[in-house]
């Protein structure tokens, strides 16, 4: 064989080689791309716990806080409600006695 002969069954090989290479490597990229997009998916998913994690945590928190001003409200009410019936309990003595002075 001549070198121009030998180089060329050398850059055919190479070629082959080449090919076979990037028949191999196509298939792990693919992979890596797809791997590369779950994980930007994952992380969103990650952001999106987090964020709504918070959002349960200022709803908590302000539910706490009407719930305590309620209760506050409903003891106010309570207290008037007392003193309302106090005051009722009250005129109504006084119009009994009162009825009770008037003739028959």
């Amino acid at each position: 064989m001549n070198d121009s002969a030998d180089i060329k069954a050398a850059a055919e090989s190479l070629n082959a080689a080449l090919e076979k290479l990037e028949q191999a490597i196509n298939p792990v990229l693919s992979n890596y791309q797809d791997l590369k997009s779950q994980n930007a998916e994952s992380e969103s998913f990650a952001q999106d716990r987090a964020r709504l994690a918070s959002e349960l945590d200022s709803a908590k928190a302000e539910q706490e806080k009407v719930m305590a001003h309620m209760t506050a409200r409903e003891k106010e009410l309570d207290i008037l409600a007392n003193e309302t019936t106090q005051e009722l309990e009250r005129v109504i003595r006084h119009v009994q006695v009162a009825m009770e002075g008037l003739p028959s």
